[in-house]
Formats: structure tokens, sequence, C-alpha cells
């Protein structure tokens, strides 16, 4: 009998860590020894697309333990035990700390190991939270060096027991293959949920400055108000401040980013914190030319004036010039495409990723 692995998420939207999961819900629904299960609090686009593909689904409430209502958090942590059990639960995988601190109590009732899988670094008095008086995950993962090097400290003194390894995100090479296109007007895109920290203010100053300089370009926004921020008025209003907004299109949440990703010609990444984002590999596999701030695990990824060009962040005029650089140089533009590919598939394959993440289980589930 296969072994059951249970994502965890938060929130049923789209974003990053909903992609990463995605690929590897893929990747076991095909694996002879696991399979795959998502837990969601609620039905959202989602949990919608995983089941849209034949994937098992929880939907159930994760409330988070309230020690001034010890009856009511130990009624629930049981109940949450029981789905648990009745569900053949092996493992949980929690997307973050938020789903992690839900589950906890529950997992330790039903004898369930926890890994909490860490996409952005977090602060120590917010773990000292977290774990206070609560069970301990047996392991982190981190999506790169930079975020375990940041974050690794706070949660080895709060759960000392906890293993701790880097797994780089991996993408299907296969499913994002090179797609070079040839736009009039060339087509500028960021793919980012609408999060301040993912540099949508930049993206539009970097615009407004390309068009002032009389290049003709279209921009693509491409990502939606994942966590219900109001996001996307502002930055429209901000487009039409600019006078850019005949310029640019707000695409939204989307299911399907290959095809939005497909029809750029350069891809931006503007954010000011990132710890490894999904986006840049799919456009690397997808050979992409790529302009991004090198902040926190970006570099791990990107190889400067290699498979992509690196500015600092919080600079919309250096986003500006990393674009025409590529715009002025259709040579350069290509070789760092290609390069990218290269990368991608050498180092970032979803084969790859898949295979480092089952280790990960079979040791957590073996103690081996």
């Amino acid at each position: 009998m296969k072994k059951t692995i249970a994502f965890v998420h938060s929130v049923a939207e789209i974003g990053g860590a909903e992609r990463m999961s995605e690929a590897l819900i893929d990747g076991l629904a095909q694996h002879q020894e696991f399979a795959p299960l998502l837990i969601v609090p609620e039905e959202g686009p989602f949990s919608r697309h995983i089941a849209q593909k034949g994937n098992a689904i929880m939907i159930t409430a994760l409330p988070q333990p309230e020690f001034s209502s010890p009856f009511v958090t130990i009624r629930q942590a049981f109940a949450l035990a029981k789905q648990f059990k009745q569900a053949n639960i092996a493992l949980l995988q929690c997307a973050d700390l938020v789903c992690t601190r839900a589950v906890l109590p529950a997992a330790k009732i039903a004898g369930i190991p926890v890994i909490c899988h860490m996409h952005f670094p977090v602060e120590a008095g917010y773990v000292n939270w977290v774990f206070k008086r609560m069970p301990k995950p047996a392991g982190y993962v981190y999506c790169s060096e930079e975020l375990m090097h940041a974050t690794r400290e706070p949660l080895a003194v709060a759960c000392p027991q906890a293993c701790h390894d880097v797994i780089h995100n991996g993408v299907d090479i296969d499913r994002f293959s090179p797609n070079a296109v040839v736009n009039t007007p060339p087509r500028i895109g960021i793919v980012a949920n609408l999060q301040e920290r993912k540099g949508h203010i930049d993206f539009l100053e970097m615009a407004k400055t390309l068009c002032d300089q009389h290049y003709n370009l279209h921009f693509d926004i491409i990502g939606g108000d994942i966590l219900q921020a109001p996001r996307q008025a502002l930055l429209e209003d901000y487009a039409v401040k600019l006078g850019i907004r005949e310029q640019v299109t707000f695409h939204g949440q989307v299911d399907n980013v290959l095809a939005l990703l497909g029809q750029l010609d350069i891809l931006v990444c503007a954010s000011h914190q990132e710890a490894f984002p999904v986006s840049i590999l799919e456009a690397m596999a997808m050979q992409k030319a790529i302009v991004s701030t090198n902040v926190n695990g970006i570099p791990e990824a990107i190889i400067d004036n290699h498979c992509g060009i690196l500015v600092p962040p919080h600079d919309p005029k250096a986003l500006s010039e990393g674009v025409k650089r590529l715009l002025d140089n259709a040579s350069l533009k290509q070789q760092i495409a290609e390069a990218a590919r290269q990368r991608v598939v050498r180092e970032f394959s979803l084969q790859a990723y898949l295979d480092k993440f089952i280790s990960v289980y079979r040791r957590t589930l073996t103690g081996q």
C-alpha cells in the first residue's frame, strides 16, 4: 500500500509555494511508493486545479491552537487527527509555519511526522510564538542556501531535534520547453502575486522610464491578490498616474502560467525579498532572457551576465538599464536565454527536485 504524503496549505490560491507543491503532487501521483493528498481550509483555484488532475483533496478547517481555550483546542486536535488517520496519512508537508502550527497537535496525536517547506525568512519572535508549548516538526526543507543560513538558527533553537535540508525549487523541463518569440512590440512581463515585496511599483516605474526613452513595448503583469490585499486597483491607478496604462495588461491570477510566460520576450523579477522564485526557473526553462534583482536566493539560480542580468533591488532605473541591454543587443539576449535553459536542465530539473524530496520522506519515515 502506498504511503500518503499530505501537502498542507493555508490558502487555496495559487502562488509560488503552491506551484512547487503541485510539481511534487504531479510526481508522486505516478510514484510506486508514495501517493499525494492536498489539504486546504477552503475550496479555491489551487484545490480545484489539483482536483481536476484527479488528485485527492481534503478540505477541512485548520484552526490555530488557542491555549486560552484548552478544551476547544484539544477537541479540534482530536477531530483533525481522526481525519488524518482516516486518510491513512504517513507524513504531513506544510507550506508555511502557520499551517504547521495548526496541524502539529493533531499530528502528534495521530503519530504522523511533519516537515515544513520554508519559502521565506521568519523572525525569532515569530518562531517562538509558533512553537511555544507545541509539538515539534521532524524537519525543515529550505528552497535556497541563503534562506537556510538566514532562518535556521531560531528554528534549530526552538526544534533542536529537527533535520535541516536545502532543496532548490525544480521545474518540469519538458513542459516548460524552449519557446522563443519575437513580438512587435516586445512584451516585458513580471510573474508574481501582488504583494508589495514583489516590486510591482518598481516594475511600473521601469516601464515608465523605457516608454519615456521611446521604446515601443508592452508590459504584462501576471499574478493576482493572493493574500486578498487590494493591490491590483492601486497598481492600475499608479499606471494611470504614470501615463502608461494603455501599455500595461493586468492578467490577474491565472491557472496556467505557462501560456502567458511563453508570450514574453523578457521576464523581469523586481522583488525586494524572494527566497527562490519558481517563475525564474520556469522562464529559464523556456529559454527566456531575464532581468532580476539580486536578492536572497536568486543568485543561486542566475549567474550574472551569463544566464540573466542581476541588478540591485529598489532600483527601477537599474531594471530599465538591464532590459535596454537585452533589447539593444539581440545576440546577447539569445546567448543569455540559451545559457539559462542549459543551467536549468543541468541543475534544477523537476526529477532532481522530486528525487531529493523522496529521500527526505524516506529518511523521515524510517529514521535512516
